[in-house]
């Protein structure tokens, strides 16, 4: 969960049992593109209305987060700091779920047991409903929706939207459970059927955020990214079994789209 050509780095202030659990510890995350579906022309529905579509990828660039390899030559994987480490990362999640950050808990966790499947927030979930009330969020929707409205009113009845107008949320309220499992995510999925009546369009768009979550080289994150890279890494699955692995991840929010027409 990183950004993969801006690496965000931050000194976390959470929640106390949260800093209690991680206080003593030695010195967090960063999913696949997926091709949008190809938007039908504008047909006349029920009532007079007219249906537009929306379609647009931003997809997830290969980055740090995904490394499956120790960057330095020869690197082994020492079996005393594999087994510490693991500790350390058990002991982050359990940290994670007293602070009631429960997202970054289950992203770490999936993350150490190192199947490397994508793990999916759907619409209407928890971390999805956070997602959707976030000023990281609703200031990447207004510009999408801009973008869209801008080619209704241009007569356009099939939008697409490019990858320079879908720009990548990233979460940057540190005491959040979105900063955690996610903060500078990576690719954004937009699609959305929109109608045209009583000199309105309204409709409502489907946003996949996605993210690769592993740990970048810089990646520090209140002392344990380093620890959690070795494991990606040096001790990663599937070269070394019970090792810690990458994956792509998504949360998915839906939002109404409901602008003047001309």
């Amino acid at each position: 969960m990183r950004r993969s050509r801006q690496l965000l780095t931050k000194e976390p202030l959470i929640s106390v049992a949260f800093l209690c659990m991680v206080a003593a510890l030695p010195g967090c995350s960063a999913a696949s593109p997926a091709a949008g579906s190809s938007p039908a022309a504008a047909v006349p529905s029920a009532g007079g209305a007219v249906a537009f579509t929306v379609a647009g990828v931003h997809p997830v660039p290969p980055n740090g987060s995904q490394d499956t390899y120790a960057q330095t030559p020869k690197a082994a994987c020492d079996g005393a700091r594999f087994a510490a480490d693991e500790v350390l990362g058990t002991k982050v999640a359990d940290g994670f779920v007293a602070a009631g950050f429960l997202a970054s808990a289950d992203l770490l966790t999936h993350f150490l047991q190192g199947k490397g499947t994508e793990v999916d927030y759907p619409a209407g979930s928890p971390i999805s409903e956070k997602a959707a009330s976030s000023s990281a969020f609703q200031a990447v929707n207004k510009k999408v929706q801009r973008a869209i409205l801008r080619q209704l009113r241009a007569g356009k009845t099939r939008v697409r939207l490019s990858r320079a107008q879908l720009p990548t949320v990233a979460f940057e309220s540190r005491n959040s459970d979105l900063y955690w499992g996610f903060r500078g995510t990576q690719g954004l999925t937009v699609t959305g059927s929109v109608s045209r009546k009583n000199r309105r369009y309204a409709g409502t768009l489907s946003y996949v955020i996605r993210d690769s979550y592993g740990f970048p080289a810089s990646d520090t994150l209140h002392g344990f990214g380093a620890p959690m890279r070795y494991l990606q890494t040096a001790c990663g699955a599937p070269q070394h079994p019970g090792g810690a692995h990458w994956f792509p991840d998504t949360i998915t929010v839906i939002v109404p789209f409901n602008r003047p027409a001309p």
